[in-house]
């Protein structure tokens, strides 16, 4: 049976979210193979090889294209850029959109920025991609109220709380306002969009990434273990947070789950449409105390609870340790690990030991009911990202 001609549109293709994506489109998920055509569009020109995508006789057609603005000009002249830069745009089935551009601290100047680049992508569509049949884009625990001290609603936390959070704090958050802009550009197009939702996203990105956690303990835990091994069988690393934050629970999703959600999302429109829907790989909430011991023995390192006064080189946090021991990298030829450092990200992802100590789990009920039944454990994608990281040069 010949494929659907389906082609698939992928702003934000080498960062964590759109990079899961694509590699999911690539290995043929689902298994009936119904795309024949992926286009990722990258921020930055990057060479096909460095991105680490999988290839095979029966993936769709790739093609990678860079060098479109998203900030600036009309949804018309989006709509000009894509016609010149993306061949077969007007035969686009499926976008998805991971896209998102911070803004210093100012999050109601960030909000609007990014609500004026969905505008615009929006309207762009419209004019270019008349077959357009599903527009999938992120939200977040951000969503759900998770920047106010101590979080917002009690857990588990339902798609039906990201319409309910306070008025200050909605002003902060793009993603209500993405619904809007979404709902009216779609109104009486054949297009419908979905909101996907996840916690804390597992994965590997081939040119780093501000919000990667996975990435930003990998660095560490790399560093520390070429640092402090030196033959000796035990090497304890400190959780580095506190005695709550490592045991709060949260639902975390892997690359691999998370690019397999989207694109269920994407082809079961008549399920999905309009909805905001929760992403994680198992039912079951976990802890860092679960994960922290598990992740560190893949470095041959024993992950320990954290100290309530630590001293020396353990009262570094990740980034202040990466950063004094970024020469190492270079040392051992490992020049990916220059260059793919958690840059912006560095600070907020620091602090998610101490800053996230409330139980802030997603309820799985919708997703589950749209019909995706997959699971997996957690850990899988922990080590998953890890190993790809080391693949590519970036750790050891």
């Amino acid at each position: 049976m010949a494929k659907e001609q389906n082609h698939a549109l992928v702003f934000g293709a080498a960062g964590l979210l759109g990079w899961a994506t694509v590699n999911q489109l690539l290995s043929g998920y689902p298994s009936a193979a119904p795309f024949t055509k992926v286009t990722a569009v990258l921020n930055r020109p990057v060479a096909k090889d460095d991105l680490h995508l999988p290839s095979g006789p029966n993936s769709p057609d790739l093609q990678i294209v860079s060098g479109i603005d998203l900030l600036q000009g009309t949804g018309e002249d989006l709509a000009r850029q894509l016609q010149e830069k993306v061949p077969g745009v007007e035969g686009v089935t499926h976008v998805f959109y991971f896209v998102f551009v911070p803004f210093n601290d100012d999050y109601v100047e960030e909000c609007t920025r990014n609500c004026n680049i969905m505008r615009r992508v929006a309207s762009a569509l419209n004019i270019t991609a008349p077959n357009l049949q599903s527009f999938i884009y992120p939200g977040g625990s951000r969503g759900y109220g998770i920047y106010i001290p101590g979080g917002t609603f009690p857990p588990p936390l339902h798609e039906s709380l990201a319409d309910n959070l306070p008025k200050d704090y909605a002003r902060t958050v793009a993603y209500p306002w993405f619904r809007q802009i979404l709902s009216e550009a779609s109104k009486d197009r054949k297009w419908t969009w979905t909101e996907i939702c996840p916690d804390a996203v597992v994965g590997f990105t081939p040119n780093g990434s501000a919000f990667s956690l996975a990435l930003h303990w990998a660095q560490y835990l790399s560093l520390y273990a070429h640092n402090h091994r030196n033959g000796k069988d035990e090497v304890e690393v400190p959780f580095p947070g506190t005695e709550a934050g490592y045991k709060s629970l949260y639902t975390p999703v892997s690359g691999k789950i998370l690019g397999r959600i989207a694109i269920h999302a994407a082809l079961n429109g008549d399920k999905c449409e309009g909805k905001v829907i929760n992403m994680l790989d198992q039912d079951e909430p976990i802890s860092a105390s679960d994960i922290w011991p598990r992740i560190a023995a893949w470095f041959g390192l024993k992950g320990v609870a954290p100290r309530s006064n630590p001293s020396g080189e353990e009262a570094l946090k990740p980034s202040e340790y990466i950063s004094k021991y970024r020469h190492v990298f270079s040392e051992n030829e490992k020049p990916k690990g220059l260059t793919c450092g958690v840059g912006a990200g560095s600070q907020q992802l620091d602090s998610v030991g101490w800053w996230l100590e409330f139980d802030r789990q997603f309820s799985p009920e919708r997703l589950r009911s749209v019909g995706f039944a997959e699971q997996r454990d957690p850990g899988e994608g922990w080590i998953e990202a890890f190993e790809a990281f080391r693949k590519a040069g970036i750790i050891f």
